[in-house]
């Protein structure tokens, strides 16, 4: 199956879930137009750090699930605005860990896939690659776990 056709395990954007408070507050009655959702919606402080600590815990139990050792080996394709590629080997054993040691370190809009063999695809856009043709694959290191047996 292609990421084209594979719904993502998990998504974080910041639009949807703007969009999606607001339509919260709209159905519960808190807002009677959409001008109205989205002011409260965006006035709502905590409404993304929840939304990110709700997606680090769901991906920390996934993360568990596949690789209780916490040894990843990651590649990346078409990295930033040059489209640079390359790989990396780290350890993580918490999706806060794991996803510092991935993305870069500015405001981005990514896209979670897990596929039948617990292979980790991310697409991500940020500025340097608003297109997101930016595509990291994680596994498990098993090059890691020869060298510590």
């Amino acid at each position: 199956m292609s990421n084209q056709e594979q719904q993502p395990y998990l998504i974080w954007d910041t639009y949807e879930i703007l969009n999606n408070q607001a339509k919260f507050l709209i159905e519960n009655g808190d807002a009677v137009n959409d001008d109205e959702a989205l002011s409260k919606a965006s006035d709502d402080h905590d409404l993304f750090s929840f939304e990110w600590d709700d997606l680090l815990e769901c991906l920390s139990d996934k993360l568990q699930e596949i690789n209780s050792t916490g040894y990843w080996y990651c590649e990346v394709n078409n990295f930033g605005w040059r489209n640079q590629s390359g790989w990396s080997r780290f350890e993580a054993d918490n999706a806060k860990v794991f996803l510092s040691n991935i993305l870069p370190n500015t405001e981005c809009t990514f896209r979670i896939f897990i596929d039948d063999d617990n292979t980790i695809r991310i697409q991500n856009f940020h500025h340097d690659s608003p297109t997101g043709n930016e595509w990291y694959t994680v596994t498990i290191d098993k090059e890691a776990l020869d060298e510590v047996a």
